[in-house]
């Protein structure tokens, strides 16, 4: 949310990465329902239902796994746009030498492969354009140490790394366009609730130890809802203003990490 002395800015277009469930769905509503035309890209575009019929809401199948359909789906964006990447992937919780190596490339392919292909596709873009904004989903995971989620925190740490490393670049370039991060906390999403069990299952054993913080009680994880409303909010800042820091949301309000 913007406040007293933070300059405002409107984005004339926003896409969302990863709308079809979780938060990726409440923001691209949230943006929509502010009037701005949202580019919803999902897996699944059957999941949005009833709201697909909103004409502010251009629903496109894209599996951001895919390069070629991320890169076409993440074509033709115009000055001023706003690409958020809320795209997830339920990774191993197990100590790394009994992962399924398969599953861990798969999770690493949503949360670090496309992401980098995301940044360079849309910045491309914006940097000619000389305005735009990137947004990044992470988490507090980034910067823990919990057993057991080896895969998981390397993919947000390689998320936060990305946007402080390429933030200098758009400085030393001069641009207008921004790049950053944010940590929404524990939302009431599928893949929190997938979390809670991993832990459950985990607890009592050595490499349970360590997921306190990946552990809450269900009534007092966040209203996805209003997450959405907050980091649509992030998104009206300048970019400039934003570029290159993390992000985190505590009780309503935006600091950097």
């Amino acid at each position: 949310m913007t406040g007293p002395g933070i300059p405002a800015w409107r984005p004339a277009q926003a896409v969302v990465i990863g709308a079809g469930s979780g938060i990726g769905r409440f923001v691209a509503a949230e943006f929509a329902a502010r009037g701005i035309p949202v580019r919803a890209l999902c897996r699944r575009p059957e999941a949005f239902g009833a709201e697909a019929a909103d004409e502010v809401i251009d629903v496109r199948r894209c599996d951001v796994t895919d390069q070629d359909e991320l890169r076409r789906n993440l074509g033709g964006l115009g000055p001023d746009t706003v690409v958020v990447h809320t795209a997830a992937a339920r990774t191993p919780a197990a100590p790394i030498w009994e992962c399924d190596p398969s599953d861990a490339f798969a999770s690493l392919a949503t949360m670090v492969t496309s992401v980098w292909q995301t940044a360079h596709d849309c910045l491309k873009a914006m940097v000619e354009a000389d305005s735009g904004l990137l947004l990044l989903a992470s988490s507090g995971a980034a910067t823990k140490i919990a057993a057991a989620r080896a895969t998981y925190s390397m993919g947000k740490a390689a998320v936060d790394q990305l946007v402080r490393v390429v933030g200098s670049e758009l400085q030393i370039a001069g641009s207008n366009a921004g790049i950053a991060a944010f940590y929404p906390g524990m939302v009431d999403t599928a893949m929190q609730r997938a979390s809670r069990a991993d832990a459950a299952r985990l607890r009592g054993t050595p490499f349970g130890r360590g997921l306190d913080s990946f552990t809450v009680d269900a009534s007092s994880v966040l209203d996805p809802a209003i997450v959405a409303d907050d980091i649509v909010g992030l998104a009206h800042r300048l970019p400039t203003d934003l570029n290159g820091a993390v992000w985190r949301l505590r009780g309503g309000e935006w600091s950097p990490v």
